[in-house]
């Protein structure tokens, strides 16, 4: 594993920030904004330092401007010409608000006294205002008759996160993230009843409008690796379940995800020490120069791991800067990346029941595994100054390598090799129509340039002379979209939107060169939608939507079996068509108040030509499959105080629809899926005591085993606990966390095989405390 060079890192980021800073300088004299600037004291008149100063857009409630007060208590705020609520917060106090008319290069003075808070103000845990409805008219994903749920910063500090970043969605109901515990080897993101790949393929997620998925990887295409975000970097994740929004492209099948990053945050320090060598540092630097804004994070991530040869190593560097130029926000971000992972393997259920292998070892039928990967990316973004209207710009560059050594027998490796670099552009343009219609038309364009390699090595130190496959990949996919809703009734609300998507592949393969592709082909996608709203609190939906997946390179340029480069025969497939889903819903939203909410929908999704995992780290094309299910959900504002929700998902059916003989007819995917929850925050002493407890519960997986893979068989229930309590006092918070996972043989993974059940042995309690310090 290499070693970690932290002066390097900082200076290489120190250099960027700079850079960011010198982007920004330029215009910052042509900035047509007003001026806020004030003292915020207590009663007593004593100055508030550290206190976090917002301007908020008075229609949209959206942040558009941010800054904290000094040591003097003094503030300054700078925003676009416009109309703005600005709210002053710091723990102990009451929030202080007030209306604010900015004038361009006019200076208007607020002064502020925030008042010691009551009880109910300092430990309310949920504002009860409205939540956007799928009959509201809107060219955000709210906006959309469907099931969309959205996770706000405040939310994340109250989740167990650490390792994983999945674990950002695992409240969502429906949702199932997962990692397989064996490295930085994607970010598994799964939701009605696609679980079909264990790396982070199926959903299509998007951080600031670019597309995460990699197609054609080695490790596995389509694979989803968000291994360089933190959550003190996310601002904002909207998760859309079902293929109904045309705004997004490949491997939207089960649904999208949609992230936004943050642009300024509170200046803070932490660090967390856990269990099994569980370490975590981050820092977090933030401010304000006039309408430019910069944010930058380091995150430093060590983890010794619950197994023999688990050890785990992840450097992140984030920095952003951004601007309000005109009515335009621009920003530029840089995003650097290392880690190292030793991965210790799948084992045998069987052979852990009967005491042959301890569930703390690693795989011993294969030799020790491991991993390394490294990232950098910048990534240029428009979008309107305030609100969601108008043109909406993303841009990025992207350096992207992993290794990963898997076992290919008791004493060889194979090792998966991916080094792309990645040219990425989007562009939408948001309108709305008085109250009556609203449009979303964009484009996009993605180039791949690099080679995926799949290389059999002798030994565990010695490349060999074969490979599985090894080509060198140019691959370009273009589209265009287009979504819009008319409401020509308060309780009537029509969607309808369509995609395009251009393939153009040169695929030159170096094993079998008989093989080479050129592959050239389209995709069209469309959607449709309806709210009907009979009465004021109730809203009853409908879909239908078309998402697709990219061809994979080894399915236009098969390699055959193992062999050594430069060898006879073989052939391409270019007339292959797009693999596609349909997927239907149809449900019911009710929002009886501010307080309670729950909704239904029901579900059904063909999926064309689909690749499952037949094999830990094989995975292979099994053709149409099906599925069908239903979920529910409810949350509930018990009081100021507390919070619950709840949710339930069962799939009905989840089949491979014309088998192979000889092969598996379902698809190991879980019938039940149970989540509930609780937020409670109370005033101890001086300070704000937050306590947090979700609970998950999967069972019914089906899974085969013998040879051929015929013998159906069900693996054992697995439940998960998460508890987490904060104290924060002034400017300190001090957290103590769990997670639980009491069930025995059994993880949220688990692969059927010849010799019986494969599974990654979990710990039975997993716990740690952090401190963060807020300046």
């Amino acid at each position: 594993m290499s070693a970690y060079r932290p002066m390097s890192l900082l200076r290489r980021g120190s250099d960027l920030f700079f850079v960011l800073l010198a982007f920004v300088a330029p215009a910052s004299a042509q900035v047509p904004t007003g001026t806020l600037t004030g003292t915020v004291v207590d009663p007593s008149g004593g100055a508030i330092q550290g206190a976090a100063v917002e301007a908020l857009d008075a229609t949209t409630r959206a942040l558009v401007a941010m800054t904290t007060t000094n040591g003097d208590g003094v503030y300054t705020l700078v925003a676009p010409a416009g109309a703005y609520d600005v709210r002053v917060r710091v723990t102990g106090f009451a929030d202080g608000q007030r209306p604010w008319r900015s004038v361009i290069g006019e200076t208007m003075r607020a002064d502020m006294t925030l008042a010691i808070a009551e009880l109910a103000e300092r430990t309310s845990v949920t504002a009860t205002v409205p939540q956007p409805r799928p009959s509201d008219l809107s060219v955000e994903s709210t906006g959309l008759p469907t099931g969309v749920t959205v996770i706000t910063y405040e939310e994340l500090e109250r989740t167990n996160v650490e390792r994983d970043i999945a674990n950002v969605v695992r409240r969502v109901p429906g949702v199932m993230p997962h990692n397989l515990n064996q490295g930085d080897t994607g970010n598994a993101i799964h939701m009605r009843g696609f679980l079909s790949s264990t790396h982070g393929a199926d959903a299509a997620v998007y951080i600031d409008g670019i597309p995460q998925n990699v197609p054609s990887a080695a490790i596995n295409h389509g694979m989803n690796d968000m291994s360089w975000l933190t959550p003190e970097m996310i601002e904002r994740i909207e998760v859309i379940k079902g293929p109904f929004s045309a705004l997004y492209g490949d491997q939207n099948r089960s649904g999208a995800i949609n992230i936004i990053t943050r642009s300024s945050a509170r200046n803070s320090v932490a660090g967390t020490l856990g269990s099994y060598g569980n370490r975590h540092g981050s820092a977090v630097l933030s401010g304000t120069r006039g309408s430019m804004q910069g944010l930058v994070i380091a995150d430093l991530f060590r983890n010794g791991g619950y197994r023999a040869n688990a050890d785990q190593t992840r450097n992140n560097f984030f920095a952003k800067g951004s601007m309000v130029q005109g009515g335009s926000r621009l920003a530029l971000r840089t995003v650097y990346q290392d880690a190292d992972w030793d991965a210790p393997g799948f084992l045998i259920l069987d052979r852990v029941v009967n005491g042959s292998i301890l569930p703390r070892e690693r795989d011993p039928l294969v030799p020790p595994l491991w991993g390394k990967g490294h990232r950098s990316s910048v990534v240029f973004t428009r979008t309107p100054a305030k609100g969601e209207t108008g043109l909406h710009v993303s841009a990025a560059f992207e350096d992207y390598a992993r290794t990963r050594a898997l076992g290919a027998t008791q004493n060889d490796l194979n090792v998966q090799d991916d080094d792309r670099r990645i040219l990425q552009a989007r562009a939408v343009e948001n309108v709305i129509f008085g109250g009556m219609a609203a449009v979303s038309v964009g484009a996009e364009l993605r180039r791949d340039r690099g080679d995926a390699i799949h290389h059999r090595w002798i030994g565990t130190t010695t490349p060999g002379p074969n490979y599985t496959f090894n080509q060198d990949l140019n691959l370009l996919t273009y589209g265009a979209f287009a979504q819009g809703q008319i409401k020509p009734a308060r309780y009537l609300k029509v969607l309808g939107g369509a995609r395009v998507d251009w393939f153009d592949y040169d695929i030159a393969n170096r094993k079998l060169p008989a093989a080479s592709a050129k592959y050239t082909q389209s995709v069209v996608t469309p959607r449709a939608g309806v709210v009907v709203t009979p009465v004021k609190a109730i809203d009853v939906f409908a879909n239908i939507g078309h998402g697709f997946r990219s061809p994979n390179q080894s399915e236009i340029s098969p390699s055959g079996a193992v062999g050594s480069l430069g060898a006879p025969g073989g052939r391409p497939f270019p007339d292959l068509k797009v693999p596609k889903v349909k997927s239907y819903d149809f449900g019911v939203t009710a929002t009886a108040s501010t307080r309670w909410r729950i909704s239904l929908a029901k579900y059904h999704t063909l999926n064309e030509n689909e690749i499952v995992q037949v094999a830990p780290f094989v995975f292979d094309s099994v053709g149409n499959t099906s599925r069908d299910g239903w979920e529910v959900e409810s949350n509930v504002v018990a009081t100021n105080e507390l919070s619950m929700y709840g949710s339930y998902g069962r799939i009905t059916k989840a089949t491979i629809n014309n088998p192979l003989p000889n092969t598996a007819f379902l698809l190991s995917v879980p019938e039940h899926v149970a989540k509930g929850g609780a937020a409670y925050t109370t005033s101890v002493a001086a300070g704000r005591l937050m306590l947090n407890a979700d609970a998950f519960y999967i069972s019914g997986i089906p899974y085969f085993a013998g040879t051929p893979l015929l013998s159906l068989r069900y693996a054992n229930a697995y439940a998960r606990y998460d508890v987490r309590g904060t104290y924060e006092v002034r400017n300190v918070q001090f957290t103590l966390f769990g997670v639980f996972q009491p069930s025995d043989f059994i993880s949220e993974v688990a692969v059927g095989s010849a010799a019986g059940l494969t599974y990654d042995p979990r710990p039975s309690v997993e716990a740690g405390m952090s401190v963060r310090y807020l300046f």
